[in-house]
This record gives structure tokens, sequence and C-alpha cells, in this order.
């Protein structure tokens, strides 16, 4: 599908949890970022976001292209003992009423009331909301007649499921209990909009559990794809790389992982082997894994240059759901890559020739010992990720996907 130059002009109100920028620091603020901007030049649009005090704004060159842009301030949670033990309560409080934590922690009195004068001023022909915890506003446009589409980056159901799963002691009964305070949430915001956009089939089969009658759509995210590939083989000595935003659970499990049981092993083999973990907000465990050998550099300017540096990128991700940015831009890079059927979710990719997957340690181990080994390979793997990206990750197919999901509903066609 491409983009149709018989599809009307739209008014579009998005519901933000983040400002979205082109580089922003996590992948949901660049997938949002540019998907904003593939829906600019034919359609109009208003933003009301959320920005805490430390984060950055909208970059300039998104907020030019929108009609209208507005952002609220979340509060910060503050460091001290006091404000720490403040917000503790106020989470265990808020689970017990079956809020999960992660909207607890994005709700913001200002911001309703807000997008309820906006709904009501800008008119809006559809008003979307970009993650499910921005559910939690749909009261504001009680008296909007505009349909919604929630866009569910990754189901809450299914990524605090893993989370319980994985815990142990205390900690396993206060995310058994936001595990249940998601399914409460969850199925209720799916229920009070007329659409749900889901990123792969994995996480439509998720959301379809709910057992709510709402359109579950998939439309797959694109990526932005640079005029030339990065090197196909890095540069010496040798780097693995993974990169995150570390507020996100499934990062610290799968770079955790990466620095204390695959890393480890291939040293042996290459003793100069270097590991970068890249990514905003590493906690302190993951922080005390640094060695000569394992850089945690926590928040940077611009990922390219690790990017281009490395010889292989790993994904070992092994929780969570939706599609992995830092995947399709490295395979927009054209980068050789090793990573978990999980983390390639959605992609059309055939093993061996655009990627090489692995799922147990040892099989991670062995594919990067014989990628490291076969610097032809690599580059061949490299070469036909760069290829495969080209053909496939172009954002105009996803913004066609997004106008056609529009007209079906102001038409009321589903």
């Amino acid at each position: 599908m491409t983009l149709s130059n018989s599809q009307p002009s739209r008014r579009l109100l998005f519901l933000l949890p983040f400002a979205p920028r082109l580089d922003a620091r996590h992948g949901g603020g660049r997938a949002i970022a540019q998907l904003l901007a593939g829906l600019a030049p034919r359609h109009h649009l208003a933003l009301l976001y959320l920005r805490a005090p430390d984060e950055p704004p909208i970059d300039d060159i998104l907020r030019r292209r929108c009609d209208l842009v507005e952002e609220i301030t979340r509060p910060s949670h503050g460091h001290s003992l006091a404000q720490r033990g403040l917000r503790n309560l106020r989470l265990i409080i808020s689970l017990l009423c079956g809020n999960p934590t992660w909207a607890t922690n994005w709700a913001v009195a200002g911001y309703e009331s807000r997008a309820r004068s906006l709904a009501r001023s800008w008119q809006p022909d559809i008003v979307q909301l970009e993650y499910h915890v921005m559910g939690q506003y749909l009261s504001a446009l009680d008296n909007c007649p505009a349909p919604r589409v929630l866009i569910e980056h990754e189901p809450g159901i299914k990524a605090a499921r893993d989370l319980w799963q994985s815990q142990r002691g205390f900690a396993r009964v206060k995310h058994y209990l936001n595990m249940l305070a998601w399914k409460r949430f969850e199925r209720a915001i799916v229920e009070r909009v007329q659409a749900v956009v889901v990123f792969t089939e994995r996480d439509r089969q998720v959301l379809t559990q709910l057992g709510r009658p709402t359109p579950i759509v998939r439309i797959p995210l694109g990526t932005m794809l640079p005029e030339q590939p990065l090197s196909p083989l890095g540069c010496q000595p040798p780097s693995l790389l993974f990169v995150g935003n570390f507020i996100h659970p499934p990062n610290v499990d799968a770079a955790v992982r990466l620095a204390s049981a695959i890393f480890p092993q291939l040293q042996a083999r290459f003793p100069e082997l270097m590991l970068y973990i890249v990514g905003d907000q590493p906690p302190p465990r993951l922080r005390h894994m640094a060695r000569e050998n394992i850089v945690i550099t926590g928040d940077v300017p611009d990922v390219t240059p690790y990017l281009d540096r490395a010889a292989v990128v790993v994904v070992p991700l092994r929780l969570g759901g939706g599609m992995r940015v830092k995947v399709l831009e490295s395979l927009a890079a054209g980068k050789a890559m090793v990573a978990s059927r999980l983390a390639t979710e959605g992609l059309n990719l055939t093993d061996g020739e655009q990627i090489v997957l692995a799922e147990s340690d040892y099989q991670f181990c062995e594919a990067i010992l014989q990628l490291l080994s076969n610097p032809v390979r690599r580059a061949s793997i490299a070469a036909r990720a760069r290829a495969w990206a080209c053909a496939n990750l172009s954002w105009d197919e996803s913004v066609a996907e997004y106008e056609l999901l529009y007209q079906r509903l102001i038409e009321g066609s589903f």
C-alpha cells in the first residue's frame, strides 16, 4: 500500500506520554516522531504531551510541522529518602486500588483538563492516544464525537505478566498486583476506544484475549533509513553493542544477561573484545557490571558512533512485546545482528540471511563467535539486512495504513 493523494486532509489530535523527538532517547519517542513527520505533510496535527522537568521538549523540526503543540509538566518523582518513601506509598495505595504503577506515575490532573479543552476547541476528526497509559485520560473526550485510536506499543498485561514470572520474594507479590491492575485497566480502556493499533500478531492475540469487541488492527512500525549504511564490520578492537532505554525492564533483563552470562564466555576466545551497553538510566545493578571491557555509557547524545564501530549488535530479549525500534534501526544501518525471536517479532526475517537468531546463552555465544571469526559472512549479513530494511521498513506503507484506518473510522465502516 502506498500513500494515496485522494485521502482527505484530517484534523488529528495526539495525546502523548512524552515529547516526540526524531532524536529521542528511547525508541518509542523516535517512532512517534517519525509517524508524525509522515502524517504532517497532508494533515493538520495538534499535540498535547507530558514532560518531566529533566526531559527535553519536542524538537524544533517537528514543532514547525505541527499546527498546535502544547506540553504539560509531569512532576518529577524526587530523589530524597522522604520523596521516594511518599512515592512508594502512593504506588502501593494505587496498586491496591487496581491502578497500574506506570499509569499512576503519569497521572497529571492538569493534563486531563487541557485535553478536554483542546478536544472542544480543536474539533479533531480523530484522537490518537499513544501508549496505554494515556487511556486514563479518555474521560476528557466524553463530549468529543471524534473516534479514538489507541496505539498499544506494548500490551501492559503481557509486560506485567512477564515481570511477575521473573521475580522472587516480595517483588513477586508487587508485580502480581500490578499484573492484575493492568488486566483491569487495559480491558477498560480498550472498550472505550473505537480501534486499537498493535505492531505484531502476538500483541493482537494478547489483547484479543481481553474479550472486548473493539477492532484490533496491526500496523507495523517503520524507521528512518539513513542515506548510507554504517560500517558492516565495525572497528578494532571488535565490540558488541546493546542499545536500550533502561526504564523498560525487559531491556535491563537483556543487558544484565548479556554482560553476566554471554559476554564472559566470548572473552575466552576474544580477550580484546569490548561490550558497549548504551542507553538512558541504567540501574545500579547494571552500572556495577562495568569493567575494563564492559562499558555502561548511560545516556548519550547520539547512538550512531557506537553502532558504527560495533562488529555485532546483540539483542538477547526474553521479556516484553511490541516491535523493537533498536532492531529496526540496526537493520537499516546495515549491521550484523544476533537476536532472539522475541526481539524480531513482527519482522519477516530469515535466520542466517538478514539476521542470526538465538535463544539460549550457548546459542548466542556460538552465533556471535562465528560472526566475529568470519568477517566475510558478517559483512554479507549486514548487506542483506540493509537491503531488507530499504525494501520493507519505509514509513510510507505504515502512514498509508493509518490513513485508511482513519477513513474507515470516520465513515463508520468497521
